[in-house]
């Protein structure tokens, strides 16, 4: 099934962000009110080593093998992130973390999660990220 596909009948708001992060540069994904992560553009598979169409829909555990990670690359857990809080209190947040590369390597990132609400309440999140210039999370 394809990406297209998976979207029908989804929340307006997870269409509407999928559309715009397939079209911007900075690296970025979406995820659903569950965590899932539902759709990734180009500049996050240019920083993961695939693209979406090769690994579909990541859960929250698959999404944990990339990060939040520590400087040896070692998962993190209890971390408190910007999607974290964008899902659990519905606001914007920012910070800074290291996540998984393509080739294992840790690389430190900035990040912002937006949350979507929509009429029917809160439907996912859209989170950005960059490498950082500051080194390690």
């Amino acid at each position: 099934m394809g990406a297209e596909a998976e979207f029908r009948g989804m929340p307006l708001e997870l269409i509407l962000a999928r559309n715009l992060i397939s079209i911007i540069s900075i690296a970025a994904f979406l995820t659903d009110a569950d965590g899932d992560v539902i759709f990734y553009n180009d500049g996050a598979a240019q920083i993961l080593g695939q693209r979406f169409e090769e690994t579909g829909r990541l859960t929250r555990d698959q999404w944990d093998a990339i990060g939040p990670v520590t400087d040896a690359g070692e998962p993190m857990r209890e971390v408190h992130l910007p999607l974290t809080t964008a899902l659990r209190e519905n606001r914007p947040a920012h910070d800074r973390c290291n996540i998984r590369g393509d080739h294992g390597d840790v690389v430190c990132v900035e990040t912002s999660a937006l949350p979507l609400i929509g009429p029917e309440g809160f439907a996912g999140a859209i989170v950005v990220f960059w490498p950082s210039r500051d080194g390690p999370g």
